[in-house]
């Protein structure tokens, strides 16, 4: 009889914790976890996830900022969350100003990402019209000196250090940033990666599992693509 009570004892343990360790899967926010994919493409939900939708974008694409406003809520809830698809943003170099905006993106951190990627993308008209009032023979100045001295010359007169300082980050930290050598690799890096492997013509574009998604390029083609997938959860 003691064997018998003890083997229901243990059983009834080991059910206890296997459905503590249930729970705690199920309670997980895969909206708030960020890790960092080997091309250095921030990945927002679960590593794990069946289903990886990479984006290509660019900070000076206005597609991209659109697709940034109209996909962000309707992706964490409705497909991040439930921790069967997760998304990585990856960058798409266009120009100097897209690289230093890109740059900054990456301050403070993988945390700090994802609210610094929105930040730049939902005030992008504002900054952008800066940049196209801006006089020729200043903008020449973009592309003088070393890369530090124009990285710093474009934040300044494009105003971003006012932008990134809403994020909690300082001019000092933000030229920190600005002068990080392995970032500055990788956004090339990921860049090069798009045009030659995965020969991306425009953005944003899209991959899901590693497959180019053609002719997708905004969220509502995305949003079907997205439905179609098959999930076990």
């Amino acid at each position: 009889m003691m064997k018998l009570a003890a083997a229901y004892l243990a059983s009834a343990v080991a059910a206890t914790a296997l459905l503590a360790v249930s729970a705690s899967a199920q309670q997980t926010d895969w909206t708030k976890r960020v890790t960092v994919s080997s091309m250095g493409g921030h990945v927002l939900g679960n590593p794990l996830a069946e289903n990886r939708l990479v984006e290509y974008v660019s900070y000076t694409c206005n597609h991209c900022a659109t697709f940034e406003t109209t996909s962000k809520g309707p992706i964490k809830s409705g497909y991040i969350a439930r921790g069967h698809v997760n998304t990585e943003v990856r960058n798409y170099v266009r120009d100097a100003v897209d690289f230093t905006a890109a740059l900054l993106a990456r301050c403070g951190g993988r945390t700090k990402f994802f609210s610094n990627h929105n930040l730049l993308m939902s005030s992008q008209e504002n900054w952008l019209k800066t940049v196209q009032s801006t006089a020729p023979e200043v903008q020449k100045t973009w592309n003088e000196g070393d890369i530090n001295a124009r990285l710093k010359k474009i934040a300044e007169d494009v105003g971003f250090y006012d932008i990134i300082a809403k994020r909690d980050i300082s001019k000092a930290q933000a030229n920190i940033c600005l002068a990080d050598k392995d970032a500055q690799e990788k956004i090339l890096a990921m860049t090069t990666y798009g045009a030659e492997t995965v020969k991306i013509t425009g953005t944003p574009s899209f991959t899901m599992n590693d497959k180019l998604l053609d002719k997708v390029h905004s969220w509502p083609v995305l949003k079907p693509v997205l439905a179609a997938l098959p999930t076990n959860n």
